[in-house]
């Protein structure tokens, strides 16, 4: 191994591709991304336009190539290139029927690919569809595509012996055929029941062509029904006047208020329940009758059935909702959707940032604090700062929009807009501090919490308890000789899974590993082995026993079905008094007007974490979760926030509990300014693993001189992490303010160590704006 990490490449010159030796074709010269994902190439190569082609092409356009002998799909980068003298370009061999990449679209992909230092053609596969990043063929794209679809055979519903629920789902299915994927998000249900209501005869579900499905239909005997059904239950509501502060905030944020329109990014800070969703709504408004598209960006926990229906009940027939749960078929569909125009609003995750909307005019980042908008796989993206990117590039607004900024969005974004009220007589809930000292024993629930829960149910009314932490117990631990129950291949312990103690079983949650809980330690044979801490099932089950009310868990381990979280939250909605448990799911975004308490259970874990955004992430979860309760009159007078800690002077917790997000930012920003980080400095991380400890610590340590050589900012480590699925980790950390020139020189260092490094079995990976540390 040498050390020429950081030998900085000359700007790259498209590649050529020689032909084999048949008649030269005459014609100008393109330059074409080969979508293969590989570092080798990362730069365009060279082909040759043939007579027949000559006029048909623009940048962006799908066309097949050949590479090597192999067929592939190209993204065309650039026209009328120069070509090299002497050589034998190959030809483009033919146009491929799908709509091109928006020539934007392609330059922010060549951006993302320079700021994070991954391979441009894995960059382009953001924005290529799904379709075709998935494929490794052009000709195994077909011209005409089917889809599930469904549409009611029956106009009278009476007949039938139907619940409720079902009755309120079936009316609303078109008599047209529909996308069946579609129409799950749009009224919020899940493909087994429509498949019930199929086999009563009332609906028909079977593969149809794209070109015979009508759009979802207008929306508004959907909106109808659902308020009825929903609405009325506080999950959603329909259109509503403006308060006078929300139209200031529309003003501000579209870019018609004074001195507004030259800075495209606005800072909406709301408190919860503050309307923030009507403004977006507002602007979005305002952009489809300029004739632009919009963007939302919704964090994936938080894209509910309910959430997408206030935008599909708003913009009926004119909103994509994109989500983990599609199948590639579906994300495939609604891509072209886009990109013919059938959807000028698309609501998704951070991938749908790359959405090619046409003629965008603004891009809505909602919960903007929240972490998941960091891809944590390469690309390793952040989406708001794409979408700043984007929004400039566009000239589009861009809003993002917070109960609790991000230190990095308050600092950083020059227009803060403010709501500090909520509409309809709600009031932010008092936050009351438990001191689990004083209540050891009585721990997860202290008895003044079991207390106030007990009084919340007695009125009616409903709570949210968040416990974040999965599974049922954090670790399973021999009382004689100290044995704790560790992942044999990561260094981390095995939580217990299941409520039912003969059927729990011990998992990893990094590697998978699995095992039955053993009624003896492995070391001692001691029977006396001991579940340590609780987890959200162990929490459920102690509610469950305590009342006799219904109770719903909220986490990862509950949601695994597609259309389970809509399920989970549509249940709670529709109960009774009833208790929602779970993790930080449960504190995203829901709005449930009868909830009057919230709970934390142990706010230190928050903390417990190596870290430095670890008190903005604790005082997020605490915030964000406060503004479930007393979100309406009827819980305003006895709504309450109760947060169980074994730190209660911490500074955090006396921020939150004034509900100071200002005096927060400011001490967070002070702190961070003494160390360089985040706002006032960049980090780059670079994490190597091996199966050998030896070759994790002779590649880092190469790393880490090379980025000392380059002399860009301060390194730190190499540092040992802890073992992951059997590979050793080391981690190399720059602090920067020339982040961008060090993913380049990564770059460039992992395409030419890429055969070696896979003969050795290391792994690089390169993480500009870290989210995590561990």
């Amino acid at each position: 191994m040498t050390n020429a990490l950081f030998d900085m490449p000359p700007e790259p010159k498209p590649m050529v591709a020689p032909a084999p030796m048949e008649p030269v074709i005459e014609g100008p010269a393109v330059a074409i991304y080969p979508l293969v994902p590989a570092r080798s190439f990362d730069q365009p190569f060279t082909y040759v336009v043939p007579p027949e082609l000559v006029g048909q092409l623009e940048v962006g356009t799908i066309v097949e190539v050949t590479v090597g002998r192999a067929a592939r799909v190209g993204v065309v980068q650039s026209l009328d290139v120069e070509a090299p003298e002497g050589v034998r370009l190959k030809p483009v061999v033919r146009i491929v029927d799908q709509p091109p990449v928006l020539p934007s679209l392609v330059r922010l992909a060549e951006w993302v690919a320079d700021q994070y230092g991954c391979a441009r053609t894995v960059a382009l596969a953001l924005v290529v569809g799904p379709r075709l990043a998935a494929q490794a063929r052009a000709s195994a794209v077909p011209t005409r595509r089917r889809q599930l679809a469904v549409r009611r055979l029956v106009d009278d519903l009476g007949g039938f012996d139907l619940t409720k629920r079902q009755r309120t789902i079936a009316a609303q299915v078109p008599v047209d055929w529909v996308s069946l994927a579609a129409l799950l998000t749009a009224i919020g249900t899940t493909r087994p029941t429509l498949g019930k209501l199929a086999e009563a005869g009332m609906l028909a579900i079977e593969e149809r062509f794209l070109d015979e499905l009508e759009p979802i239909p207008d929306a508004d005997d959907i909106v109808a029904i659902a308020e009825a059904s929903i609405v009325g239950q506080g999950s959603e509501r329909s259109l509503v006047e403006l308060t006078a502060a929300q139209q200031h905030a529309v003003d501000q944020c579209a870019g018609d208020a004074p001195g507004s329109a030259d800075d495209p990014a606005s800072l909406l800070v709301g408190i919860t329940g503050s309307g923030k969703t009507e403004v977006y709504l507002e602007t979005i408004a305002r952009s489809l009758d300029q004739g632009r598209g919009a963007i939302v960006l919704v964090p994936e926990i938080a894209l509910t059935p309910q959430t997408a229906r206030r935008f599909l009940a708003r913009f009926p027939g004119n909103v994509e909702v994109l989500h983990s749960a599609m199948t590639k078929a579906e994300r495939a569909t609604a891509h072209e959707r886009i990109a013919r125009g059938a959807a000028r609003v698309v609501v998704g995750p951070r991938s749908a940032i790359f959405a090619p909307v046409r003629d965008l005019g603004i891009i809505v980042i909602d919960e903007e604090h929240d972490g998941s908008y960091k891809q944590d796989s390469e690309p390793r993206y952040d989406a708001r700062r794409v979408a700043f990117r984007r929004a400039l590039s566009e000239g589009a607004r861009l809003v993002l929009g917070s109960a609790t900024p991000r230190p990095e969005s308050w600092h950083g974004v020059q227009r803060h807009v403010l709501l500090t009220e909520r509409p309809g007589g709600g009031r932010l809930a008092p936050l009351e501090i438990v001191d689990l000292r004083e209540h050891e024993d009585e721990y997860p629930l202290s008895v003044v919490v079991r207390d106030a829960l007990e009084a919340t149910l007695q009125r009616g009314r409903k709570a949210i308890v968040l416990h974040n932490r999965r599974g049922y117990a954090v670790a399973l631990h021999c009382r004689e000789c100290a044995h704790t129950f560790r992942c044999p291949r990561c260094d981390v312990s095995l939580v217990i899974h299941g409520r039912i103690a003969r059927r729990q079983r011990l998992t990893c949650h990094h590697c998978g590993h699995d095992e039955q809980v053993p009624e003896r330690c492995p070391e001692c044979r001691s029977v006396e082995v001991a579940r340590m801490g609780a987890g959200s099932e162990q929490i459920e089950k102690l509610l469950e026993e305590r009342f006799p009310h219904q109770v719903f868990r909220l986490d990862a381990d509950s949601v695994k079905t597609r259309g389970a979280v809509g399920e989970i939250l549509d249940a709670f909605a529709a109960a009774g008094p009833s208790i929602l448990v779970g993790t930080q799911m449960v504190a995203k975004g829901h709005d449930f007007p009868d909830v009057e308490l919230a709970v934390v259970i142990d706010a230190d874990m928050a903390l417990n974490i190596p870290d430095f955004r670890a008190e903005e992430r604790a005082f997020s979860i605490v915030s964000q979760l406060a503004g479930r309760a007393g979100r309406s009159a009827m819980t305003a007078e006895h709504a309450r926030v109760m947060v169980q800690t074994r730190d209660p002077s911490h500074a955090f917790l006396g921020f939150a509990r004034t509900h100071d997000i200002a005096g927060f930012l400011a001490r967070e920003l002070e702190q961070r300014a003494q160390f360089g980080f985040p706002p006032f400095g960049r980090l780059v991380r670079v994490v190597v693993s091996s199966r050998l400890e030896s070759s994790r610590d002779q590649w880092a340590q190469v790393i880490a001189d090379g980025m000392r050589t380059l002399d860009v900012g301060r390194v730190l480590g190499p540092a040992p992490l802890m073992r992951i699925n059997e590979r050793d980790r080391a981690q190399v950390i720059v602090s920067t303010h020339r982040a961008a020139e060090v993913a380049a020189a990564m770059r460039a260092f992992l395409g030419s160590s890429e055969a070696v490094r896979r003969k050795v079995d290391v792994r690089i990976a390169l993480d500009v704006d870290p989210q995590s540390m561990l």
